[in-house]
C-alpha cells in the first residue's frame, strides 16, 4: 500500500467516524417510550457539541440512521411503505429537517438508510403489482407461476427461515422475498423500477442528506431464469438457508452495474456518500468486489469478518492483514464491531474470553478499532460498554420479522437484545424519554443504574471517557487517520502491536489481551522517546522509553519523538 502523504486532501468520511443510532431506541422526545427525530436532535451535543476538545461530547462527524421512513414496522422500519415521507412513529419530514440542519450547525452528517432490495407488502406499489397480472406494475417484483409437481417455484429460502416464496391469490402466482414475507424483493431487472428507486435517492439528496446505508446490497439483482440453488457439498438441511450455494438470488454480476448506477447519482452531487451492507454470510473477498473495478461502486462495503472474529489477537490481526491485502490502492477500508442485526461485541467477546472484565476489553476493543487503518462505525451504547439484555419476555419482543415467521429451526434469533434503549442516566427507564417514566418500546438492561451516560461523565476511567479521549487522539494525528498499518508481531498469542505511519508521524498501538500476567514486549523499533498519546498505565503527554513488558490488558498508543 503506497503511504499517504498528511497533507493531501481526504474525503471527510475517511478522516471521520460513523455512528449509528436505532432510531426506535436512542431518545423518546414526546414521552410515548418509542424513539423519535426530536429525541435524537435533543440529543445531538452528546454526539457532537462543535468543540474538538469537549469534554462531555464523544466527538463522532456522521450518524447513519436505520429507517426513519413509513411503514407497517413488521421489521421496524425495514419494510418501507413509502420512501419519501417519515414514518409517523418518528416525527414528520419537518422534525427531519430540523434534524438534519442543527446536525449540520454541529459539523454531523446524516447517512439514511435505503431499503431497496425489498418494500413492504403495503406500499402501494406492491398492492397494486399484486392485484392483477394486468396492471402498470405487475412486473415491479418477482412473480412466478406455480411448477407442475413442485410446491414452490423453486429452492429459494427466505434468509428468515422457510421458503422465500408466498403466494397470492388475487394473482395466483408466487412472489419471492429474501427475508419476511411482507417484504417483497424488487425486480430489478425493470428499467421503471430502477428510475423510480432513483426519484427516491433525490429526493433525499436535494434534501441535503450526505449519504446512504444500502441494506442487504449484495441481494438485489436475481437470475432471471429462476434457477435453482446447488446445495452445499455435505449439506443434508434442504429447509436451511445455509444449505445452499446461492448462485442465483444473491451477488450477481448485474448486481455491481446497479450499484455503479446509484453511485452515478450520488457523484453528482458534492462530498455524498454511499455504504452498502453486503450480505451477512459474504465473504470478504466478496465484499471487497463491491469497491468496483474503478472504485465506482461503494465507497464503504461493510463485511462481517471482522466483528464476527474471536476475541483472539491472532485472529483479530488475520482479518486486518486480509482487509490490508484485499482493499484496492484507491479505496478505503472501514470496520465496526457492533450493529442492529447481531449481538454487541462485549456480549459475544465476554462470552468467548476467560477475562469478564467488560471494561477492559471494552477499552482493548475501542483502541483496535479506532486505530486500524480505515473508517470506524460506532453502534450507539457501545461507547458506554452496552451489553444485550438477555431476559427480555416473550411478550416485549419487538421483533416480529423473526419472531412471527413459521421458519422451523433454521430461522434466526430475535435481535432484541442488542437494541434496548440507550442508557441516559439513573432515573427511571433510563432517561429515555427524558425523566418521565414511561414504559419504553423495549425494555431497558437492568445494568442501567450503574451504566449510563450521566455515570460515565462523571468517572475519568469510563469507558465512555476512554472513547472520547481516543476520537481526540485520532483527530489530531495524521497517522491514525490515514497512515499505512504495519504489524510488530506476527501471528500474536495475546497482544497486538502495529505500527501506523505518515510522512511526519509514526503511532505505536500496543495492546495486550492477557488478562493475568504481564507480556514481554519485543519489537523491531527504537525503545527511546516515545510520547504518550493515551494509555491505561501511563500518563497522556509524558515521554517515556518503551517498557520491557506491557502490564496486564494494557492499551497504550504512542508517539515517536
Amino acid at each position: 500500500m503506497t503511504q499517504v502523504s498528511a497533507t493531501a486532501p481526504q474525503p471527510w468520511w475517511q478522516n471521520g467516524i460513523i455512528y449509528q443510532i436505532y432510531p426506535l431506541t436512542f431518545a423518546d422526545a414526546n414521552g410515548d417510550g418509542i424513539g423519535d427525530l426530536q429525541g435524537i436532535t435533543q440529543r445531538l451535543d452528546y454526539l457532537n457539541d462543535g468543540n474538538p476538545n469537549s469534554e462531555t461530547a464523544l466527538g463522532i462527524d456522521a450518524i447513519w440512521l436505520s429507517p426513519i421512513n413509513t411503514s407497517p414496522m413488521v421489521d421496524n422500519g425495514y419494510d418501507v411503505s413509502d420512501y419519501t415521507d417519515i414514518c409517523p412513529t418518528f416525527g414528520t419530514l419537518e422534525d427531519f429537517d430540523e434534524l438534519l440542519a442543527q446536525a449540520h450547525h454541529r459539523g454531523i452528517k446524516i447517512i439514511l438508510d435505503l431499503v431497496v432490495s425489498h418494500s413492504s407488502d403495503q406500499h402501494p406499489w406492491f398492492v397494486e403489482s399484486a392485484s392483477n397480472r394486468d396492471n402498470p406494475r405487475a412486473d415491479w417484483y418477482l412473480w412466478q407461476d406455480p411448477m407442475e409437481g413442485r410446491e414452490y417455484p423453486n429452492n429459494w429460502r427466505s434468509y428468515f427461515g422457510g421458503t422465500g416464496w408466498t403466494y397470492s391469490e388475487a394473482r395466483e402466482q408466487f412472489y419471492f422475498h429474501t427475508f419476511h414475507a411482507n417484504q417483497p424483493d424488487f425486480n430489478w431487472q425493470n428499467p421503471e423500477v430502477r428510475a423510480a428507486i432513483d426519484q427516491v435517492i433525490r429526493f433525499w439528496l436535494d434534501r441535503g442528506v450526505d449519504g446512504f446505508r444500502l441494506d442487504a446490497s449484495s441481494a438485489y439483482s436475481k437470475d432471471i431464469y429462476f434457477r435453482d440453488n446447488p446445495m452445499k457439498y455435505g449439506a443434508s438441511d434442504p429447509n436451511d438457508y445455509h444449505s445452499y450455494n446461492h448462485l442465483y438470488d444473491k451477488n450477481l454480476p448485474e448486481n455491481h452495474r446497479i450499484i455503479e448506477e446509484i453511485r452515478a447519482t450520488l457523484d453528482e452531487y458534492d462530498n455524498r456518500l454511499l455504504i452498502g451492507e453486503t450480505f451477512i454470510d459474504s465473504s470478504l473477498y466478496e465484499s471487497i468486489g463491491f469497491y468496483g473495478i474503478t472504485n465506482n461502486e461503494l465507497h464503504l462495503p461493510f463485511n462481517f469478518e471482522f466483528p464476527f472474529s474471536p476475541w483472539y489477537p491472532g485472529y483479530l490481526q488475520r482479518q486486518v492483514e486480509k482487509t490490508e491485502r484485499l482493499t484496492p490502492p484507491s479505496a478505503w477500508p472501514n470496520y465496526f464491531l457492533d450493529n442492529h442485526d447481531i449481538p454487541r461485541h462485549l456480549s459475544r467477546w465476554i462470552e468467548c474470553s476467560l477475562c469478564v472484565d467488560s471494561e477492559a476489553i471494552a477499552k482493548a476493543a475501542a483502541a483496535l478499532l479506532l486505530t486500524v487503518r480505515g473508517t470506524p462505525i460506532l453502534y450507539y451504547g457501545q461507547e458506554l460498554g452496552m451489553v444485550d439484555h438477555t431476559e427480555i419476555p416473550p411478550q416485549k419482543l419487538q421483533d416480529r420479522a423473526v419472531i412471527k415467521v413459521d421458519a422451523g429451526e433454521d430461522a434466526p434469533l430475535p435481535r432484541d437484545g442488542a437494541r434496548t434503549p440507550m442508557q441516559w442516566d439513573g432515573s427511571p427507564q433510563a432517561g429515555f424519554s427524558f425523566g418521565q417514566d414511561v414504559e419504553p418500546w423495549l425494555p431497558v438492561h437492568p445494568n442501567y443504574p450503574e451504566l449510563n451516560v450521566k455515570a460515565a461523565l462523571t468517572d475519568e476511567q469510563s469507558i465512555f471517557n476512554f472513547y472520547r479521549q481516543l476520537i481526540q487522539v485520532r483527530r489530531q494525528s495524521p497517522a491514525l487517520r490515514w497512515g499505512k498499518w504495519r504489524p510488530l508481531i506476527h501471528y500474536p498469542h495475546e497482544h497486538l502491536v502495529y505500527l501506523r505511519e505518515a510522512e511526519d508521524e509514526m503511532v505505536l498501538v500496543a495492546i495486550n489481551f492477557n488478562y493475568e500476567l504481564p507480556l514481554t514486549l519485543d519489537v523491531p523499533v527504537r525503545r527511546e522517546n516515545w510520547q504518550v498519546l493515551l494509555s491505561t498505565c501511563h500518563a497522556t503527554g509524558k515521554v517515556i522509553d518503551l517498557a520491557e513488558a506491557l502490564q496486564s490488558f494494557e492499551v497504550s498508543i504512542l508517539r515517536q519523538i
